[in-house]
Order: C-alpha cells, then structure tokens, then sequence
C-alpha cells in the first residue's frame, strides 16, 4: 500500500427504504459545497459529486490530505455518510495512517475494517488526496440529502464520538402537482339504430327485416350502465333521421312519429321511466348525405356538393334539382345511401357515485374510466411521491383524459421524476401556461443546461405565488 495516493471503494449494497420527497429527479439537481467541507484534521472533501444513475446513486469526491499530519504511530479514520429525509447511510471508510501504523495495518491490522476499506499512509508534507467512489442503491430521499464526513482521530470507533462535517449537499429542484377539484362524474354512451319501417307508417315492428339486431344495439348500450352498481341512468335522448326523397313536411312527420315510437317501446321493454326520455328529429340528414358523396367518386361529385351547398335551395328544391339534374347518380344515392340517413341516434346520460379511496386504488387498473382525476390523485397520495405506484397513477389519468390540461401537467412532472424529459415535454404541450407548468419547465430547462431560462421561469411562477418556484430558486443561490 506504500506511496499510492489514488484509490477507489466500490460500497456494499444496502437495502432500499421508500422515502416521501418530490423532487425532480436526475441531472437537474445541484449539488452545492458546503461552506465547512474541511474537518477538525484538516482533510478536506473537494470536487463533491452525487449523480442518479438508473438505480443507483453514485458519490465520488477526492479527499484531499495535505493539510492533515498524522503522527507516525497515528491513524485517523473517515466515514463519508449519506443523510437526509430521517434516514443515513454510512460508506466505506477511508483510513490515514502515519508511517508506523500503516506497517500495523499491513501485516495484520487491517482486518479491524471491513474488505472494501481504503487505507493509505499519509506521506508526511507531501501534496496528497485519495479519489473516493461508492455506489448505493438509489431510494427517493437521496434527492435531497447531505453528504457528511465523520472523523475518528482517537481510534475509538464510536461514531457517536466522533466529529461530524457536512461537505456537500445535493439538491433537486420541486415538482408542483395540481389536485384536480372534485366534479360530479358525468358520462355519456351513444350509437345509432338503423330501423326498418314500412313505407310511409310510424308503426315499429321489433322482428321486421334487421330490428331485432338494431334495436339489441339500443338495449345493450342501456344494460351497460343499468346492470352496473355503480352508475345511475339521468336521461336517455333519441333523435331521429329520415332520408330526403319525400316532401320536408311529410319528412318531419315520419321523423317524429318514428322517434317517439322508438322511445315507447324502449321504456316499456326496459322498464324505465319515460320521463327519462327525450325525443328530438332532424326531418331529413343532408349532412349525411353530404359526407357521403364528398367521400364517393360520383362522376358528378363536384356538382352535386355545390348544389347541397347551396343556400338558395329550400330542401325540397335541392332534391329535385339533384334528381333531376343527375337521374343516374341520384338513383344510385336512393338505392345505396338513402336507407341509411334513415337512423335513430340515441345516447344514455349516467352518473357515478363517488368512490373511497380503497374502492378506487381496485377501480384503477379495471375500470379507470369511472374515477375523477380527483379520486385518481387520492389514490397516488396513498404511495411514495416519485415512485413507481405514484407515477403509474398519473399516466393512467392522462390516458383517461388526454387533453385536459391538469393531467397533462401531473404526468409531467411524473414523468420528470423519472427522468423521462422527452415525454414531460409532450404533456407540457396540453399544460398551459400555469404557474404550475412554467416551474416544470423551468426544472426541464435546468436539466438542459439552461440556467439563466430556468431562473427566469421559476421567477415568474415564484411571482405568480408557487411555493415551490420560490424553493427553487434557491437552488442559485451559494450556500
């Protein structure tokens, strides 16, 4: 071991313990050095790194020992340890000794330590440092933790007697979640029926031609939610279509009839009460039609368009123009097209009741479509800010609601604790420009090297009164 002045501890493993802090995760957080980094000996912890890699933390520092004189039959002992959020994590130590011990620990003392121990001898007036390396493995509160240096120069090996400095501090700017408020939960299931009745009646026969499959359409979209406990039927609308080949008053007539037959013979068959019902018409679907030949390769297409589009044609006027107009495309539109714009649309309002926390942590991964964005941010609150469950529940928020601007803010900063940059980027698109959003950028912007962005982000959410914008610019501050 004699004259080498450059060594590395590689640290055993610990067990992991969650911790409960929201910092950003990754390279975006600083690490200051703390304005006492020289102990009572005078060794000195210079050049402090604490950098996330994947699962793992990794710390390195050189320890510099030019200022420590160890008498000869002297040895002094450091044990770098890692503290914060109640929990510490002692490293390998780091053993100086004089000229006569260091002979000691060679020949048998050396066994007092453990395996991994640095040991050097301190060449007496000479420039000398030991380059330090431990990895652990990576738990939440390493985000924000000190790094602290105990000194043992009596060779007690109490580390409660000890002398203890703290030599360098790391700390990763603040993720501000939105709770999202809490709103009744309101839903909405629709189809369309495409019903056959006899030419010119408002009479339904439930077995004529394909009713039965189309009005099984109707009836199972009710049963989804009147067979679930947890949901509640607060209206059902029918609006019916009839094809434009008759007058617009007769039109309006078999729209309505038709419509409100259809609303009698569900309430009967399902035994709800027809004040849920609401029935309206359009007397005849030109927008169907329009769609359809805008979609089509008539040989006329152009024509017919400008002819459905324009607003000097009454109804009646327009379809007797097209018929006569263009016989052979309008023959083919009554044939292929027509009994389709001859439909029921129909759409069941439900509710659901509110969910306990439990119910909804169950509810999460099979029916995450009946939780609020509310009930979904109790359910993370149940978990360790940054961690696997926490994030999960806000990734799965977002797929709920795609576009809302309050999940696409939290899976965000979800994402940012994981380091994920790319996608936070993607939900900040949806996020506006919130207090909120601008500190998430800015915590992007630091990661990135932009400083002087980073600042001026946290200073107009910090304006704007984000508690965490303030903390955050504090990370450019000196210690």
């Amino acid at each position: 071991m004699k004259n080498k002045r450059y060594l590395t501890a590689i640290l055993l493993t610990f067990p992991a313990v969650a911790g409960m802090s929201l910092p950003a995760e990754g390279a975006d957080a600083r690490l200051r050095m703390a304005a006492d980094s020289t102990v009572t000996s005078g060794v000195a912890a210079r050049g402090v790194r604490m950098q996330h890699a994947g699962e793992q933390l990794v710390v390195t520092f050189d320890l510099v020992l030019d200022s420590v004189d160890v008498p000869a039959n002297q040895r002094y002992v450091y044990t770098p340890a890692l503290r914060g959020g109640g929990e510490e994590r002692l490293m390998d130590q780091v053993v100086v000794n004089g000229r006569k011990q260091q002979v000691m620990y060679e020949r048998a003392d050396h066994k007092r330590y453990p395996d991994a121990t640095v040991a050097v001898r301190r060449e007496s007036k000479e420039p000398q440092c030991v380059s330090y390396t431990a990895t652990l493995p990576y738990e939440p509160w390493m985000e924000n933790a000190d790094l602290a240096l105990y000194e043992d120069l009596c060779g007690c090996g109490d580390l409660l007697e000890r002398a203890r400095t703290v030599v360098g501090r790391r700390r990763a700017p603040k993720l501000a979640f939105i709770r999202p408020e809490a709103r009744p939960k309101s839903y909405n299931l629709s189809g369309s029926a495409f019903l056959d009745f006899p030419v010119d009646r408002t009479e339904l026969y439930p077995h004529y031609r394909n009713n039965p499959a189309e009005l099984q359409k109707i009836i199972n979209t009710i049963n989804v939610v009147k067979e679930d406990p947890n949901a509640s039927i607060t209206g059902i609308e029918i609006h019916g279509y009839a094809s434009p080949e008759s007058p617009w008053d007769h039109n309006a007539m078999l729209a309505e009839g038709r419509a409100a037959t259809l609303k009698d013979y569900v309430s009967r068959l399902m035994e709800l009460d027809p004040d849920l019902f609401s029935v309206s018409t359009t007397p005849e679907d030109w927008e169907g039609l329009r769609r359809r030949v805008e979609e089509s390769t008539l040989a006329h297409r152009n024509e017919i368009l400008a002819i459905i589009d324009d607003a000097r044609y009454e109804p009646d006027a327009r379809e007797w123009k097209i018929k006569s107009t263009y016989p052979e495309e309008y023959r083919y539109m009554l044939r292929e097209w027509y009994p389709a714009l001859r439909h029921s649309d129909y759409t069941v309002a439900y509710t659901v009741r509110p969910f306990s926390v439990e119910e909804a942590k169950a509810l999460l991964h099979t029916k995450p479509q009946q939780l609020s964005q509310e009930e979904m941010y109790q359910v993370a609150q149940t978990y360790a800010p940054g961690s696997r469950e926490f994030n999960e529940v806000f990734e799965v928020a977002v797929r709920m609601f795609p576009n809302d601007t309050t999940a696409n803010l939290n899976a965000a900063c979800a994402a940012l604790s994981e380091g994920n940059t790319e996608a936070a980027k993607r939900h900040l698109a949806k996020a506006g420009r919130s207090p909120y959003a601008l500190n998430a950028l800015g915590v992007i912007a630091m990661r990135e090297g932009r400083e002087d962005e980073a600042r001026a982000l946290f200073e107009e959410a910090a304006a704007a009164g984000l508690p965490e914008a303030k903390e955050n610019l504090r990370l450019f501050e000196n210690l």
